[in-house]
């Protein structure tokens, strides 16, 4: 295992040259209440670069206090690579005493080439696990007994360990079991996974496991207990599905279902004082039940993929964060309450500057009566600046690539949308999303691009990389649901470099030749 470790740190850095930048973005939300019944979040901001021969990268834990409505650095989770040296710190999982944020505990693994796991209290320095290897991915704190503390996770096989002083001492209990969770109403009761990640079950503090369920878990999200005693959610990821399993006799063999799958990462969380309702985030919907999650309903559809969420108990709020904004949800209101700066290499895929142009060769392939080829060159230039009757500011575009050709055009840094200004009696609005700048793929957007004059909706369905001029560079290529569906593509720094749609007997591409960025001229 530590050979195998240490081979991963040197691929991050082989791969170095080819790492893609990334930005400051939420990665991970959770949260907490204090005795008083006040919110606290937690939160991740994930970034990595490179500056070649470096690799650096950060997921640091961020806490958030909603009373004062400040934010802290946490804890720090990064890695950083160069020829001569790595060494990294990651964390994996925390928790409180007394319902108390200034008083965690967390776990993890830490080191240069070969890590090392590693528990720290928050007024105790590491404590290293040497005789073991990789890292801590759990730990709990008894409810009954807060001296009573597990952990575990990859640990050589894996093992699962038990403190009675608080975490100052730790003790084997299984050699070959992951430990993974407590249960919050019983003292004696735990679950592990064994190396085939079959859960496994104790009833007396961890002598003995007994085989509970076989669906396999890749996941390390903590189990969510029912306040009704009985039922326990977890989440899973087995090829290609992630799903929600459910349990309704503690955790007691034959007793976990499986309620939901999904092909992405979905999140979980319960209201702790109302029995049978939890939350599910799916993508870019939270899902609701009150029944124990045998059925479930839409709650609220945000913008963007959901990276976490959290529901505080005897209130109506709901958090959820995607990549660049944190929200506060009640049944009527979805309300931003924190955010971060859409990074610049995103709206660079779609460069609005006066001068700015763009010059396209366009093949017409025609099969009736007698095949044909047509040739064109098409035109794109940001020609002025204007403020539309709406009072917001556009950019004047003549762009021969679409049907109207003239038009109106702004990029919002808030929500990376590329909006168009449409006055059309038949329309209801005057604003309408050309380009979806932050869409990942299978995101769907509804678009206005082509110049029909209906609303159409828009995919990107993959990703890929522009080769031109000596530069390489990432592109988003997208797929428009119209009559005769055209596929377009955006690259970073340059925009839109291709077209392809087909109609009756033919066919046409549309390629960019050249342009002009900034003043700087590129291709012919």
């Amino acid at each position: 295992m530590k050979k195998w470790v240490a081979l991963l740190f040197v691929c991050i850095y082989a791969n170095g040259f080819s790492q893609t930048n990334i930005s400051p973005q939420f990665s991970e939300l959770k949260g907490m209440e204090d005795q008083l019944g006040n919110t606290h979040l937690f939160y991740r901001i994930y970034t990595s670069y490179t500056n070649d021969p470096f690799y650096n990268m950060t997921n640091d834990i961020y806490h958030f206090d909603l009373i004062n409505f400040s934010d802290s650095l946490f804890l720090e989770d990064y890695s950083h690579s160069d020829p001569v040296l790595s060494y990294f710190r990651t964390v994996k999982d925390y928790t409180f005493w007394d319902d108390d944020f200034t008083k965690y505990i967390f776990c993890g693994s830490m080191g240069t080439w070969e890590p090392g796991p590693y528990i720290k209290r928050f007024d105790s320095d590491y404590i290293m696990l040497n005789y073991l290897c990789c890292e801590v991915n759990q730990i709990d704190i008894s409810s009954f007994d807060d001296s009573l503390i597990f952990s575990g996770g990859w640990l050589d096989n894996g093992s699962s360990l038990r403190s009675t002083d608080g975490g100052f001492n730790w003790d084997i209990i299984d050699e070959s079991l992951k430990f993974i969770s407590l249960n919050p109403f019983s003292a004696n009761i735990l679950f592990a996974f064994d190396n085939s990640d079959d859960l496994l079950r104790s009833s007396d503090g961890g002598s003995s496991f007994h085989l509970v369920d076989t669906v396999g878990n890749y996941n390390w999200d903590k189990f969510i207990y029912d306040i009704d005693e009985e039922h326990i959610y977890r989440t899973t990821f087995k090829y290609p599905f992630h799903s929600l399993i459910i349990s309704n006799n503690k955790g007691e063999a034959f007793s976990w279902q499986t309620k939901y799958s999904s092909d992405s990462k979905i999140f979980i969380s319960n209201d702790a004082s109302v029995s049978g309702t939890i939350y599910l985030a799916d993508k870019k919907n939270i899902l609701i039940s009150t029944d124990y999650g045998n059925n479930f309903s839409l709650y609220k559809a945000l913008d963007r993929k959901i990276v976490g969420i959290y529901k505080k108990p005897n209130s109506n709020k709901l958090y959820a964060a995607t990549k660049y904004k944190i929200y506060e949800i009640t049944p009527d209101t979805i309300q931003v309450i924190k955010n971060l700066p859409i990074p610049d290499e995103v709206l660079s895929f779609y460069p609005l500057a006066i001068g700015n142009k763009w010059v396209y060769d366009e093949v017409t392939y025609v099969q009736d009566p007698n095949p044909n080829v047509y040739f064109r060159i098409l035109v794109k230039e940001v020609l002025g600046d204007t403020i539309a009757p709406n009072g917001k500011h556009y950019y004047k575009v003549n762009d021969e690539t679409i049907w109207e050709s003239f038009v109106l055009e702004r990029v919002d840094s808030t929500d990376g949308m590329v909006y168009r200004y449409f006055e059309d009696p038949s329309l209801s609005e005057n604003e309408y999303v050309a380009y979806d700048l932050l869409a990942e793929v299978g995101d769907t957007v509804s678009s206005y691009r082509m110049g029909f004059n209906t609303v159409m909706f828009t995919t990107m369905y993959a990703q890929g990389i522009f080769e031109k001029w000596g530069i390489t560079k990432p592109k988003k290529i997208f797929l428009e649901y119209t009559l005769h569906p055209p596929i377009f593509s955006l690259t970073e720094d340059f925009g839109l470099d291709s077209i392809y749609f087909y109609f009756d007997f033919g066919n046409t591409y549309i390629y960019l030749k050249g342009c002009v960025i900034n003043l700087v001229v590129y291709g012919q």
